[in-house]
C-alpha cells in the first residue's frame, strides 16, 4: 500500500530516472550533469522566449481512477457504520512531458531522449524508487514529507506507458496552461495504490466446520390484528411458519431495526408488544427466523418474511372534552412523543389546523403539540382528532352517540 505522499513519488522518481540516465549516454552536453534542467513544474511556470534554455519538463496534469481496482475491498462499512475494511484509492497518473530549448533541434533531442528512457524502463523497479526517495533528502519540506513515503512498498508495480492523445486532445491542454506551445508527449502512470491503516473489525479463522439443514420454509404473514395499533400495545401477526427450530429463533422487526422476541409465538400467529421507541405513523414489519449452529449460542441471520404495514396511531391524553379558546394557542398532549421533523395536523370538527416542523432548536422529539387556534374560528364542542404522518388518532362513540375525543372552542 502507500501513502497520498505517492503522487509526489512517482514524479520524483520519473526525474530521478533521466537523470541517471544523463551519466549513460544521455545529453548531457544540452543538459549538463545536473537534474536542475530536469523539472516537475506545471508549463505556465516555465521561462520561455528567445533565451529559453535546454530544459525537460514532467508535468502530472491528471489523475485518474484505476478501473481494475476501483471496487476492491469495497463496502468499507457495516450497516452500523463500523469499519470492516480499507478499500484502496487505486489511480493512474497522466504525465506531459515537455521539451524545451533556444536552439534549432534542442526540444527534438530531448523528447527523443526521455522517450527513450521510459522506453527502457516500462516497468520501475522498487530499488530505482527506493534510490529516488532518498536522493531527495532532508532539505526542504516538500523534499522530506515526499522522501518518507511508502511507495517503494506498495504490491502493485509501477509501470510507464505511452498515452495516445489526439492532436485537439494536446491543444485545448495547452490553451488550458495559457502559455506558448513546445513539443510534448504523454504518458500514463500507474497504478499507484493509496490506502489508509485505520484497524478495522475481522472475522476469526474458521476453527471448524458445522453444516445445518435447514427447510426452506419462509415466513408468511397474513394479517395483523389491530392494524391501527397504538404505543405500547401488543399486537397479533397470523401466518405460517412463524417457528424455526426453537422458539427463541423467532424474532420480529419493526422497520430497519433489529429484531425482538415476540411475546407469544406458534407455528401459526405471534403475538408481539410494540417498543416504545416507534413514532406515530406507518411501520413496517417482518417475521425473522434466525438458525442456531451446534456447538453455537449464537443466533445467525435465516428466512425473513415479506414486510407488512400497519400504523401506530397517536392518541390525545388527557379528560375530554378538552378547552380551547379562540386566537390563542391550544395546547394537545399526545403518546408516542412526536419527532421534530414529523408533520402535524389537529382536526376541530372539519377544520384541519397544521403545524410547520419544529425548528432545529426544539427537542428531538416532544409528548405535546401547539396549535394556533383561528380568531375567527367558530365555538361551540367539537370532536377532535390528531394526525401524526398521516396516522390519525381514533375516534369512538360515547354514550350520547357522538364522537369523542371533544373540545370546547370558546370565544
Amino acid at each position: 500500500m502507500s501513502d497520498y505522499l505517492a503522487i509526489g513519488g512517482v514524479s520524483a522518481t520519473l526525474r530521478s530516472l533521466l537523470t541517471t540516465a544523463l551519466t549513460s549516454g544521455g545529453p548531457s552536453t544540452l543538459l549538463g550533469s545536473s537534474a536542475t534542467a530536469i523539472t516537475s513544474l506545471s508549463p505556465d511556470l516555465i521561462k520561455t522566449g528567445t533565451d529559453e534554455q535546454p530544459q525537460l519538463n514532467i508535468f502530472m496534469y491528471y489523475a485518474s481512477i484505476n478501473p481494475s481496482l476501483r471496487n476492491l475491498d469495497l463496502p468499507s462499512l457495516n450497516a452500523q457504520g463500523g469499519r470492516i475494511s480499507n478499500p484502496p484509492l487505486p489511480l493512474n497518473l497522466h504525465y506531459l512531458i515537455t521539451a524545451y530549448g533556444g536552439n534549432q533541434f534542442d526540444p527534438e533531442i530531448l523528447l527523443g531522449w526521455a522517450m527513450q528512457v521510459f522506453h527502457d524502463t516500462p516497468v520501475v523497479p522498487r530499488a530505482t524508487i527506493q534510490a529516488a526517495l532518498t536522493a531527495l533528502g532532508t532539505t526542504g519540506t516538500e523534499n522530506q514529507l515526499i522522501s518518507a513515503s511508502t511507495l517503494p512498498n506498495q504490491v502493485e508495480h509501477i509501470r510507464i506507458t505511452p498515452e495516445a492523445l489526439t492532436t485537439e486532445e494536446i491543444y485545448r491542454l495547452w490553451a488550458a496552461f495559457q502559455t506558448s506551445y513546445r513539443p510534448t508527449t504523454s504518458y500514463q502512470v500507474s497504478v499507484v495504490v493509496i490506502q489508509d491503516t485505520q484497524s478495522f473489525a475481522s472475522n476469526l479463522p474458521v476453527q471448524r466446520r458445522t453444516v445445518v439443514a435447514v427447510p426452506s420454509q419462509i415466513p408468511v404473514i397474513n394479517s395483523i390484528s389491530p392494524t391501527n395499533a397504538t404505543a405500547g400495545q401488543m399486537i397479533t401477526l397470523s401466518g405460517s411458519n412463524f417457528l424455526g427450530s426453537s422458539p427463541a429463533n423467532t424474532l420480529v422487526a419493526f422497520d430497519s431495526n433489529s429484531g425482538i422476541a415476540p411475546n407469544v409465538v406458534q407455528g401459526n400467529f405471534l403475538k408481539v408488544t410494540l417498543p416504545a421507541t416507534l413514532q406515530a405513523r406507518t411501520h413496517i414489519v417482518r417475521v425473522q427466523i434466525t438458525t442456531t449452529f451446534p456447538g453455537s449460542s449464537t443466533p445467525h441471520p435465516g428466512f425473513s418474511s415479506a414486510p407488512a404495514l400497519f400504523q401506530l396511531i397517536p392518541v390525545i391524553q388527557g379528560t375530554s372534552p378538552f378547552t380551547a379558546t379562540t386566537g390563542k394557542p391550544f395546547t394537545v398532549t399526545v403518546s408516542p412523543a412526536v419527532g421534530s421533523s414529523q408533520q402535524a395536523v389537529l382536526y376541530i370538527g372539519d377544520n384541519a389546523i397544521p403545524i410547520d416542523e419544529r425548528p432545529a432548536t426544539a427537542p428531538a422529539s416532544s409528548s405535546t403539540l401547539t396549535f394556533p387556534i383561528p380568531a375567527t374560528f367558530a365555538t361551540g364542542l367539537f370532536p377532535i382528532r390528531l394526525e401524526i404522518d398521516g396516522a390519525q388518532s381514533a375516534l369512538t362513540l360515547n354514550a350520547s352517540n357522538q364522537f369523542t375525543p371533544q373540545v370546547q372552542v370558546n370565544a
